[in-house]
């Protein structure tokens, strides 16, 4: 009996320093959360971060697991579009992120982030031929991939024929709304 509650023992304290220890490593591996401070980027330490410092922290920020779904990108941050991001238009843009609601119909996730007609009319026509609509869309799944975005759902995806509802090979900005509207409802709780 008393060999039993011994080993009993030794594999309950075994387990515990197993658990301590395992949820000591997970703590350390553990992303950290929100915005990368400005230091981070201004690797050259002149004040200012040009796209190759913001790169470099972006892609090994990557590299160690943290695909950054929500950070903000290098043009939303050069506000005055000099390919510079200062310390002002660092700390304006994470303010005005700050700012905006959150959660379902807040505008918030890929809801708060649909594209405009525009942004498939590449001709600027005010049609999207299937073409337009391939190619914007590739584009767009493109650069949502390499924000580190993961794409769920894309077998979901409406098909150029499911919008285009009057059949005339062209998306109007009426079908193209249409179909918004209908997406937007369903992803209302």
């Amino acid at each position: 009996m008393k060999t039993s509650k011994a080993i009993r023992s030794i594999s309950i304290a075994a387990a515990m320093g197993l658990t301590v220890f395992s949820t000591a490593a997970l703590s350390e591996q553990a992303p950290a959360r929100g915005p990368v401070p400005f230091s981070a980027y201004d690797q050259n330490g002149d004040k200012l971060i040009d796209k190759r410092e913001f790169d470099a922290v972006r892609e090994k920020r990557k590299g160690d697991g943290r695909p950054m779904r929500n950070a903000l990108t290098f043009s939303d941050l050069d506000q005055n579009r000099d390919d510079k991001i200062s310390a002002e238009e660092f700390a304006a843009a994470h303010s005005s992120q700050a700012a905006r609601p959150r959660g379902p119909g807040a505008g918030g996730g890929m809801q708060g982030n649909m594209p405009d007609f525009s942004e498939f009319d590449l001709n600027k026509d005010g049609k999207v031929t299937e073409a337009e609509f391939t190619d914007a869309r590739t584009a767009r799944i493109t650069k949502r991939l390499q924000e580190g975005y993961q794409m769920q759902g894309l077998a979901n995806a409406p098909s150029f024929e499911d919008i285009d509802t009057n059949h005339d090979a062209a998306i109007s900005p009426e079908e193209f709304a249409a179909q918004r509207a209908a997406h937007q409802k369903q992803m209302r709780p």
